[in-house]
C-alpha cells in the first residue's frame, strides 16, 4: 500500500502505471488517484511501450481493478485505455505538427539563408561597377580636361599665327607695291625724259604698256603668295 502511495505522484509515468499493473498493486494505486492524476499519466513515451503496457492491462481479469470502497466509482479499464490512448493520439499529432512546422522553419531559413547570400553578391558586383564607373568618369573626366585645355592652346597658337601671317602679308604687299610705284615712277620719269630727247611717242607708250602689264602680273603673284602662306597656316592648325 505504502508502495502504491509512493508511485502515485501528482503526475503518474507510463512505467510506474505498468509497474502497477504487473504486480497488482493496481487496485490500490486507483484508490488513492483522483480523475485528475489518472487523466494526468504520462502517455508520452514511445508508442512501443504504450503499446506494450495497455496490452498487459488489458490481460488482466475484467473487474479486476475495482475499488474496496463501495461508494467510490468502478473505473472502466476499457473507458480510461480510451482517454489514455485519445491523449496519446493528440499529443502525437502535436508532435508531428511541431515537427512539420519545424522542417518547414529550416527549409524557409535555408532559402532566405540562400536569397540573402545571393543579395549580398549581388550588391558586392555593383559595388564594384559603381567604383569602376566612378573611375573610368574621372579617367574621362581627367581626360576631357586635357583635351580642352590642348584646344585653348591650339587655338591661343592659330591667333598668333594668324595675326603674324596677317602682319607678314601687309608688309610684304605694301612693300611690293612701294617698290613697283617708285620703279615705275623712276620709268615714267626716264621715258618723259627720252620722250624729249629722242621724239619718239609711240615707242614710249608701247614700252609703258609692257611695264603696266608686267606690274599687273607681280601683283597677282602677290596676292598668290599671300593665299598660299594663309592656307599654309590653315593646315598647320588643322593638325
Amino acid at each position: 500500500m505504502e508502495a502504491a502511495r509512493a508511485a502515485s505522484p501528482e503526475k503518474i509515468s507510463l512505467t510506474a502505471f505498468r509497474a502497477a499493473v504487473l504486480t497488482g498493486a493496481m487496485e490500490a494505486l486507483l484508490q488513492h488517484m483522483d480523475q485528475d492524476q489518472f487523466n494526468q499519466i504520462d502517455v508520452t513515451s514511445s508508442g512501443e511501450a504504450h503499446q506494450q503496457a495497455t496490452k498487459e492491462y488489458c490481460s488482466l481479469p475484467q473487474g479486476s481493478i475495482v475499488s474496496k470502497d463501495a461508494h467510490s466509482p468502478v473505473l472502466a479499464p476499457n473507458a480510461d485505455l480510451e482517454k489514455a490512448e485519445k491523449k496519446r493520439k493528440i499529443d502525437q499529432a502535436y508532435r508531428e505538427r511541431c515537427k512539420k512546422t519545424k522542417t518547414q522553419m529550416i527549409r524557409d531559413l535555408k532559402t532566405f539563408g540562400e536569397e540573402n547570400e545571393h543579395l549580398r553578391m549581388e550588391n558586392k558586383t555593383l559595388k564594384e561597377d559603381n567604383a569602376s564607373m566612378t573611375q573610368m568618369l574621372q579617367s574621362q573626366t581627367k581626360e576631357l580636361l586635357q583635351h580642352k585645355n590642348r584646344l585653348d592652346q591650339l587655338k591661343f597658337e592659330n591667333e598668333k599665327q594668324n595675326a603674324l601671317v596677317q602682319v607678314l602679308s601687309d608688309l610684304v604687299v605694301n612693300s611690293n607695291l612701294s617698290h613697283e610705284n617708285q620703279k615705275l615712277k623712276d620709268e615714267n620719269a626716264q621715258l618723259r625724259q627720252m620722250v624729249k630727247l629722242s621724239g619718239e611717242p609711240l615707242k614710249l607708250v608701247q614700252e609703258n604698256g609692257k611695264l603696266q602689264h608686267e606690274n599687273m602680273l607681280l601683283k597677282v603673284q602677290i596676292d598668290a603668295l599671300c593665299g598660299k602662306i594663309v592656307d599654309d597656316n590653315r593646315n598647320n592648325c588643322g593638325r
